[in-house]
């Protein structure tokens, strides 16, 4: 595998594949699909453009899922036609840097008949900053051994408040929040949507202070007809807010802002091809462990019709300055006290 020089890594840039990147009609068509692609400079190396690279508002670095997707698709472009990918392993090590290239190192660690195992690491100045193992399978009857977790029943996307009109309501409706916090909102309502996403009540019946989030999610514009690219632009939206969940019984994490958080890991495991990234996906993102100073969460995601295609789970650092105060009361927990 060659090297990549920090000199080759400042000075590449990115066209899309058969040719040289067109400036798009609607400067939001398609912005995730463009924000996966990336150049092969050598065998097995690619490299993902600074340009393209995305740090969110208040964050350290890199979001993270644009790097684990990205090291998702060097994987995929290495892989031989009848090969799916069945999981994914990484780790965050450091934070990318928006100002530089990434460089993706891909090592085939196997090739068998029918497994396919690979190692991606990202590396930035020589460094790597994430490292993830991915497994390909090539597909087999199950012979009648099929289960899957049954879709929760919750409302649909239609007329679902989105995570915009969230920050705009903040904005707009609570003077409590300081400078800092409305500079950085106005900063995410001024930058182009990558996805969208709309919360869901949850199911009737259900304790509030489960912590338990529910969120439709699509990819904003229309992506192609490639499956391969819908598997890494949900590989890129599995990184949204999974740590979020876990301020549920505080009623959220607006008003319980961690001094620092960080993800420190992220496992995914895709059990169909057959969905869309830019249509409406359900997902389920619930704490199943918060202590230590670190959070774990699990996400489950189903298509409109029910069907279970991906699940995800991620471990993060979450550090607060203070301690929190008690956790809100649960209605249902006062009840059968009663």
């Amino acid at each position: 595998m060659a090297a990549q020089t920090d000199e080759e890594e400042r000075s590449v840039q990115l066209p899309v594949a058969g040719g040289t990147r067109p400036a798009p009609a609607d400067p939001e068509e398609a912005i995730l699909q463009r924000s996966i692609q990336m150049e092969e400079v050598d065998s097995d190396v690619f490299i993902a453009a600074k340009e393209d690279l995305w740090k969110p508002p208040g964050q350290p670095g890199v979001f993270g899922g644009q790097t684990l997707s990205q090291s998702l698709h060097a994987a995929l472009l290495t892989i031989e036609e009848g090969l799916v990918v069945h999981s994914f392993h990484g780790y965050f090590l450091m934070a990318g840097d928006t100002a530089r290239n990434i460089v993706f190192h891909v090592r085939r660690m196997r090739d068998g008949k029918s497994f396919a195992t690979r190692l991606v690491e990202a590396r930035q100045r020589g460094q790597v900053i994430f490292i993830s193992t991915i497994q390909f399978h090539r597909p087999e009857p199950s012979n009648g051994l099929e289960v899957a977790a049954e879709m929760p029943n919750v409302a649909g996307p239609d007329g679902l408040t989105s995570n915009r009109d969230v920050l705009l309501q903040l904005l707009a409706d609570d003077p409590r929040n300081s400078e800092r916090m409305r500079k950085r909102w106005q900063q995410e309502l001024a930058a182009p949507t990558r996805a969208e996403r709309r919360m869901a009540p949850a199911p009737e019946g259900s304790d509030p202070s489960d912590p338990v989030e529910f969120h439709w999610t699509r990819a904003t514009g229309r992506l192609s007809d490639d499956r391969e690219i819908h598997l890494v632009c949900l590989a890129y939206m599995s990184d949204y807010d999974m740590l979020l969940s876990a301020y549920r019984p505080w009623g959220g994490i607006y008003a319980n802002r961690p001094s620092m958080m960080v993800s420190l890991d992220h496992s995914m495991w895709f059990h169909s091809m057959d969905f869309r990234a830019d249509e409406w996906l359900l997902f389920q993102i619930r704490c199943v462990r918060a202590g230590g100073a670190r959070i774990l969460a699990f996400t489950r995601v189903w298509t409109q019709g029910g069907d279970l295609i991906f699940t995800c789970a991620q471990e993060g650092l979450a550090r607060h300055a203070e301690p929190l105060p008690p956790p809100r009361k649960s209605p249902m927990a006062l009840s059968a006290k009663l």
